[in-house]
């Protein structure tokens, strides 16, 4: 399933690279924007939540959410375009 990440990191704390790290570790994604990422999976968004929430900090804030086929874009980079339409993700 393709799933879109975000998240909002607070003081103190705030390891991007944690976060980034784990993110990094599905089987496919994309990071279209600062804090959003998309995620080609077999793991649930809880089970994404579950294991931000180990990185994370605890007043650290993530919406984890599956997305459809169908969406729509603006000024998104080409790249993160092409993943969404890419045959291999995983709608």
């Amino acid at each position: 399933m393709i799933l879109i990440v975000t998240y909002d990191l607070h003081d103190p704390g705030r390891d991007y690279d944690k976060i980034q790290a784990e993110l990094k570790k599905a089987d496919s994604w994309a990071h279209p924007q600062g804090s959003v990422w998309f995620l080609d999976t077999k793991l649930t968004p809880a089970e994404w939540r579950d294991k931000l929430e180990a990185v994370g900090d605890a007043n650290d804030e993530c919406f984890v959410a599956e997305m459809k086929k169908h969406w729509a874009s603006r000024n998104t980079d080409k790249d993160v375009t092409d993943w969404l339409k890419s045959s291999a993700r995983s709608w």
